[in-house]
């Protein structure tokens, strides 16, 4: 875990850490903006993600359509789609809606057990930064008792919990990243459901090549060690697209759909969403 310094800039709250990102946090709770000493981030132990692979809310589709042009993968701990774009097209945003999942623990699994639900940019054939938004449902221990939490990271960089963002299980979220550079971004993350909404300005962030898409339920490391994976309730990546910087938006069409054997699959339904569900 990196120490930071905590700063008061304005009307927003602005951060900085040891490895000089640095963003800024406004907020609005049913439409209201919220007092910037009443947003609270804390650094997150998600370890490093790894790969070992190469508007309004609708209800989620029922029948999952698999197509066979979608590459297959297999992942110790990635599960979701990741498409991508040269780098002569830039991706510029990325989008989607899902709900909280449910999770329960599963047997033969070590704890934590944890299983996180994202979107990124990077992270798969550029592995030396990633920038994400998501949730995660925690199990720390065989009790069950689980946690559910909204958080956001650029990868290398800590990650951070919202803390003060209200999460249950069926919440209806919405994330949207969109880059302005190679390092700099705006991370909106919006509780949908509770009408609660936390946008991130960073300003100064490690270097992407924005060419990796990823929808993704992720079996994350905590510190270096692989989390177990609890059951999960079947998730549906909605809406989702990427923008890009010359044109043409990229969605879930001709994604590679990773797996992690015996834990968790994954599929396309149509361009625009994506399924992945326990085993």
């Amino acid at each position: 875990m990196r120490w930071f310094q905590l700063l008061l800039l304005g009307s927003a709250l602005l951060l900085e850490n040891a490895t000089a990102l640095k963003y800024e946090v406004t907020g609005t709770r049913k439409g209201v903006p919220i007092p910037k000493e009443q947003i609270k981030f804390a650094p997150y132990q998600f370890g490093r993600s790894k790969n070992n692979g190469p508007g309004a809310v609708q209800p989620a589709p029922t029948k999952i359509k698999k197509k066979r042009a979608n590459p297959i993968s297999s992942s110790a701990n990635w599960c979701g789609a990741v498409n991508h774009s040269p780098t002569t097209n830039k991706i510029k945003s990325i989008h989607s809606f899902w709900q909280v999942p449910g999770c329960t623990k599963r047997t033969g699994q070590t704890y934590p057990q944890a299983a996180a639900v994202w979107i990124g940019i990077d992270g798969n054939t550029w592995p030396s930064a990633l920038l994400q938004s998501g949730t995660v449902c925690k199990i720390d221990t065989s009790t069950s008792a689980t946690r559910h939490e909204a958080w956001w990271q650029w990868v290398p960089d800590t990650a951070f919990t919202i803390s003060t963002m209200p999460l249950a299980v069926g919440d209806w979220i919405e994330v949207t990243i969109n880059t302005t550079s190679d390092t700099a971004a705006t991370i909106k993350f919006d509780n949908v459901s509770q009408d609660e909404q936390v946008i991130v300005n960073v300003t100064s962030g490690p270097t992407l090549a924005r060419k990796d898409a990823d929808w993704v339920v992720e079996r994350p490391y905590y510190g270096s060690s692989l989390a177990g994976f609890p059951r999960f309730d079947t998730t549906w990546f909605e809406d989702s697209y990427a923008t890009r910087t010359t044109g043409g938006n990229l969605g879930i069409l001709g994604a590679t759909q990773y797996q992690i054997p015996s834990l968790c699959n994954s599929t396309e339904y149509d361009n625009a969403n994506s399924v992945s569900f326990s085993l």
